[in-house]
């Protein structure tokens, strides 16, 4: 993504007491009027306003004075820009991106450009639409993308996906996608054995522990039984999944 600078009017010279401030920044997203930077992520191409995007931004506020280019999705960035301008977003005009998907994206934009803000609505959105999509073929993916985009010590969607995985947790390891999101997904398979473990008074844990000699060669097994499902075998990280 790469901003070009251009000087033009203030955008402090702007003198319209007729709207309040809330209503003129989402009519200035719409406008060219007065604005100062062109954002172009991809083929997509934004004029909007310094004064606007620094003052709810520490990231822009630094690199306004150079050119820098980044590989974020032009919806993405749309979607970013359109909430420092007072307006709502949403995936229904985003073609065929899932809500879950879309929303850990913005996450992940906001908290790489530095908008708490944002990232609060999002993780809002995020939760609203893994409640509603839990069960729809892009929620390992949505699993994965969080798991691999996000910092370890940010949980906040971590939670999320893992708590919801837990409540319905027979009933997706019936589908592949999900077991196999579980191998690949050694921290997120780790996230939903902790919960089960403090949630299940049905559980039995059996540790097998190795010699000391070959105990970093040979992360300790464990097998976890949850209720009538199947038993799993944890091997360590990446975790494996298979039965006991």
């Amino acid at each position: 993504m790469a901003v070009t600078l251009s000087s033009k009017t203030d955008i402090t010279s702007l003198n319209d007491t007729t709207y309040t401030l809330s209503a003129s920044l989402k009519r200035l997203f719409h406008s060219s009027k007065f604005t100062d930077i062109t954002i172009q992520a991809g083929e997509e191409e934004f004029k909007v306003h310094k004064l606007i995007l620094s003052g709810q931004s520490e990231y822009f506020s630094r690199m306004f004075s150079a050119e820098w280019k980044l590989e974020d999705d032009p919806r993405t960035i749309e979607a970013m820009l359109r909430f420092m301008y007072g307006l709502d977003y949403d995936s229904s005009s985003q073609g065929r991106t899932s809500p879950m998907l879309f929303a850990s994206k913005v996450y992940v934009a906001a908290d790489y450009y530095g908008i708490p803000e944002l990232k609060e609505k999002a993780k809002a959105k995020f939760k609203v639409a893994v409640r509603a999509c839990w069960n729809m073929n892009d929620f390992p993916i949505a699993i994965v993308e969080v798991y691999t985009r996000t910092l370890p010590m940010d949980r906040n969607l971590h939670n999320i996906l893992a708590n919801t995985a837990k409540d319905h947790f027979e009933l997706l390891l019936q589908k592949d996608e999900f077991l196999c999101t579980l191998e690949q997904c050694g921290r997120f398979a780790a996230d939903i054995a902790k919960l089960l473990a403090s949630n299940y008074s049905s559980i039995n844990v059996t540790k097998y522990k190795c010699p000391k000699s070959t105990l970093h060669r040979n992360p300790t097994p464990i097998i976890l039984v949850v209720g009538n499902l199947s038993p799993l075998k944890f091997h360590g990280n990446p975790l494996q999944l298979s039965p006991k």
